[in-house]
């Protein structure tokens, strides 16, 4: 990104905003007219009159008909609420920088002007005037505390956040909000010409601060910014620089783009909501450049293809994310695909790039789906492995990936969540919180409470990569490893450090035999000095654990999993602390263990992972070479379950896999 200059930023007086626009534009000839008679004021409410032909007034959508709007409402009362949290009464003094329930992402909300949808939404259902003037009100008392000059001002609890009111992803954010909410609002009785002349003057200065000082940075935020940048050239042409703009977009986001995916087309903050957030703003770049005429790039194309292609193959048999880094999910209450989560998506996915598969995944329109069912992006270290594409089949997703491009993934490489039967059996432990609760986000993003191993407790690394992939009809084979510990490792506390901690590498390998279980070898690669624990979270609800059988299982009535490993290996099993949080700042208690192994590494974990049908738990066993060793490039063993034998193996070096039935 180019490095732009910081000086002399100052808010547009609103007085020289008729000089910013094109006034010889086809339409605007009554406001040219009287702009060149110097009646300000009459050219506004020329403009104004433009506006309100262009954009008509909508009537409610389907969904807001014959409803209530009490969040509307509330606002209207300058009653703001976000998140799990209690509303607040802001008063009729506005502290925009008040931060009333301790998270900063309830203050970046009221920034991002999230508050104007709802008003949008009632007034067009309503043409209640109160909903339009709350807008203009709040817009304009934003507006006059937040001019240009102050964009480097520090927020008073948030100080490490420098101009946290023009910070990139609000200017961008509050830019669409305000694009968004434009079109019905512009129709508001209170939204005279004055007010117009205030927010475009206000508008403009959004885009001078994103034009000279861009985040400069490959991050969501940067794509999100453009978002914004794009929606003022798109949605006022009238700006003289409108076409300026929206060249200048397409060309950030695309380098901005490119950069934050891997080839194969995965966002590089390895979460989801930040991926989706991602595509969404890239293709509506990409379709408003390309309505504005600016020519967008093949490359960019095919990497929100490649984007959608990701979406597809790792989305849950409830199209929803699997819960990676800081990813929600919410429960499904439906059976209606239409309205989960990833459904409209995948449908929009086929209209915007004239391809079915999208639309057949949504729908599960079987006939219209690929026979391959499991993916592998080795790019990013993500994985979906699947027995079949329906709500009745085995789903299981893992994570082993480069280190991140910021905070929003976690030291969780190796871990998995598994889903059969219609019901997920061992989800992930879910972020729970950004701000509200620093120790609780701490405690969900820590290695121990994710389905992978630590040494002695502590956070690993984040260097994964791909050793193996193998797919066909009958099984799936996966191997990935992680530097997990090194000598200068800085996730160990100061006096941790002091200690001669060799390198830990943690490689495992997965078989998904006949489509039906899995089984996990987990080598710990290395000599350092420590206890080895391999971790495993349930679903919440009742489990148990068999200590001296070195078993553990679920109890639901329906579809369970059983996790086991050989009653005489060295491990002991015992049972952790365990938490869930599927949605922000709500979690529930759930089973959690660990195998603890009596020897130090080189050593090796072997688990058996049954999904089951019913409350009977199936009869297991494996056999491993008495000979086989930590780090060795070849593997086999012999296993059994549901009455039936296989000899599973893999060799890294010749890339080889097999699973075949005795």
């Amino acid at each position: 990104m180019p490095s732009e200059s910081r000086e002399g930023l100052k808010s547009l007086n609103p007085a020289e905003i008729l000089t910013k626009l094109d006034l010889a534009r086809p339409g605007l000839e009554a406001a040219r007219a009287a702009a060149e008679k110097g009646d300000r004021t009459g050219a506004l409410a020329a403009l104004l009159a433009h506006y309100r032909k262009t954009y008509p007034l909508p009537g409610p959508s389907e969904a807001d008909r014959g409803k209530t709007f009490e969040d509307a409402d509330r606002v209207v009362k300058r009653v703001f609420q976000w998140g799990p949290y209690e509303a607040a009464d802001y008063g009729p003094q506005m502290d925009w920088e008040w931060d009333p329930r301790g998270d900063i992402e309830w203050v970046a909300a009221v920034y991002r002007f999230y508050w104007a949808q709802p008003l949008a939404r009632a007034f067009a259902a309503t043409r209640r005037e109160a909903y339009g003037r709350a807008f203009v009100e709040l817009a304009s008392d934003w507006m006059a505390k937040h001019p240009l000059e102050k964009h480097e001002k520090a927020h008073p609890v948030y100080t490490h956040w420098k101009g946290f009111a023009w910070l990139d992803i609000q200017t961008g954010i509050r830019a669409t909000n305000l694009c968004t909410t434009f079109r019905t609002l512009v129709h508001a009785e209170a939204f005279t010409p004055e007010f117009l002349g205030l927010l475009l003057a206000s508008l403009y200065d959004h885009q001078v601060k994103t034009e000279r000082i861009p985040m400069g940075r490959i991050h969501n935020k940067a794509v999100f910014e453009q978002r914004g940048f794009m929606n003022v050239a798109y949605t006022f042409p009238e700006f003289a620089e409108s076409g300026r703009w929206a060249a200048l977009a397409v060309r950030r986001a695309h380098e901005n783009l490119l950069a934050q995916t891997t080839a194969d087309g995965v966002q590089r903050e390895w979460s989801s909501g930040y991926h989706l957030g991602v595509l969404r703003d890239a293709v509506e770049i990409q379709e408003r450049g390309e309505k504005m005429g600016v020519e967008v790039p093949a490359s960019y194309r095919d990497r929100v293809r490649k984007m959608y292609d990701y979406i597809f193959a790792i989305a849950t048999p409830e199209l929803a994310f699997p819960m990676f880094g800081d990813a929600s999910r919410h429960p499904v209450h439906t059976d209606d695909r239409s309205k989960w989560e990833l459904y409209r998506t995948l449908a929009e996915a086929t209209t915007l790039l004239e391809d079915p598969k999208y639309a057949a995944r949504a729908r599960l329109d079987l006939a219209h789906l690929p026979k391959q069912r499991s993916y592998a992006f080795p790019g990013a270290g993500m994985y979906a492995i699947r027995s079949g594409w329906g709500t009745e089949d085995i789903h299981f997703a893992l994570h082993c990936s480069p280190l991140a491009i910021s905070g929003h993934d976690s030291p969780d490489n190796g871990t998995f969540e598994l889903y059969a039967f219609g019901r997920w059996l061992m989800p992930d432990t879910g972020y729970y919180t950004y701000g509200h609760d620093p120790e609780g986000r701490a405690w969900h993003r820590r290695t121990s409470v994710h389905q992978t191993l630590t040494l002695d407790g502590h956070d690993s690394m984040e260097r994964g990569r791909q050793l193996l992939w193998h797919t066909e009809d009958a099984f799936d084979a996966l191997t990935v490893e992680n530097d997990a510990y090194d000598d200068h490792f800085s996730a160990f506390e100061p006096s941790r450090r002091a200690h001669a901690y060799s390198a830990l590498l943690h490689r495992r390998t997965v078989w998904f035999v006949n489509r039906a279980f899995f089984v996990l070898v987990d080598e710990a690669i290395g000599d350092p000095r420590g206890a080895l624990d391999l971790h495993f979270q349930f679903a919440v609800g009742e489990a148990r654990l068999e200590p001296e059988a070195r078993r553990a299982y679920t109890c639901f009535p329906d579809a369970n999993v059983l996790v086991w490993m050989d009653p005489k290996a060295p491990v002991t099993l015992e049972e952790e602390e365990g938490w869930f949080a599927c949605e922000y700042g709500k979690r529930a208690r759930r089973t959690a263990f660990r195998f603890r192994h009596a020897n130090p590494a080189p050593t090796t974990f072997v688990t058996l992972l049954i999904p089951y049908r019913g409350t009977a738990v199936p009869a297991v066993s494996a056999e491993v070479p008495e000979d086989f060793v930590a780090g060795a490039d070849e593997l086999g063993l012999r296993v059994t379950a549901a009455g039936k034998t296989w000899q599973v193996g893999r060799r890294l070096s010749s890339g080889e896999a097999w699973c075949r039935a005795e």
